[in-house]
């Protein structure tokens, strides 16, 4: 069953932890506000991007500040040469081998975004790749959108959400698409957990993991319906509202509806 799985950027297929930590120092330097280490960040760290300044200055930026923040921001990415995490061309590779399709789908900024796809030579991968083009938001409007402009060729597919933020968790629930999440991104691990999405430490993983399942769902929704006996939440058949594991379960996605 080919699927559709849609990346995040940052955190995610590139390994950018430690230039966004020093991106975010620099901005805050100019806000007069003192440095934060890389806890600091995952914990605190929350969309829209102006909730996350207003967090770690502790008070609402002014539209003038949050104006030269985010070119502040901007400024200093680019001056970063991008690196994909460890074996993310290899793994975009063995999905593509594999039959299924991919995009690309962030709240970076666009102009940013394809700059650095193009530099890191693997646009070829993806069927689209949309940025962030408006104002400062969360990911659920777009990845909708997102959705709605893949090709008509892919519009039956079942969706796979692969993300390092609990905002890719509820974006992905929102359009009942399936997600799984990847540490080592913008996030701390309990954060993920606490989702009750399932949690992977590799990419490679979260493909294997968010596959599953999908097939899983899949031969669930094709079983012949047997007599119906209710079963306490939380043991381990009741699917109502969590799948194996607490693991929330979601609808199957198609892009048609």
């Amino acid at each position: 069953m080919p699927v559709h799985i849609v990346w995040d950027w940052n955190g995610t297929l590139k390994d950018d932890q430690a230039d966004l930590l020093a991106a975010v120092n620099h901005t805050l330097q100019r806000l007069h506000t003192p440095p934060i280490d890389l806890p600091t960040y995952q914990t605190q760290h929350i969309l829209p991007v102006r909730r996350f300044y207003t967090r770690l200055v502790n008070r609402p930026l002014t539209d003038d500040e949050w104006a030269q923040a985010q070119t502040d921001f901007a400024s200093f990415l680019r001056s970063r040469p991008p690196r994909l995490r460890a074996g993310a061309e290899q793994v975009l590779a063995r999905v593509r081998d594999l039959g299924h399709s991919q995009s690309l789908l962030s709240l970076y900024p666009e102009d940013l975004l394809r700059g650095e796809v193009r530099r890191l030579g693997i646009a070829d991968f993806f069927t689209r790749i949309d940025g962030r083009r408006g104002p400062d938001g969360t990911k659920e409007h777009v990845l909708t959108e997102h959705l709605k402009a893949l090709p008509d060729r892919l519009r039956s597919r079942p969706v796979l959400v692969i993300g390092d933020t609990a905002d890719d968790g509820r974006a992905a629930c929102a359009v009942g698409a399936h997600a799984v999440l990847h540490t080592g991104g913008l996030e701390t691990a309990d954060r993920l957990r606490a989702t009750l999405l399932p949690v992977t430490e590799s990419l490679d993983a979260a493909v294997d993991l968010g596959l599953r399942g999908l097939a899983g769902r899949a031969k669930s929704s094709a079983a012949p319906a047997g007599p119906h006996r209710p079963l306490p939440p939380g043991s381990p058949g009741d699917h109502s509202l969590h799948g194996p594991g607490g693991h929330t379960a979601l609808p199957r996605h198609s892009l048609g509806t």
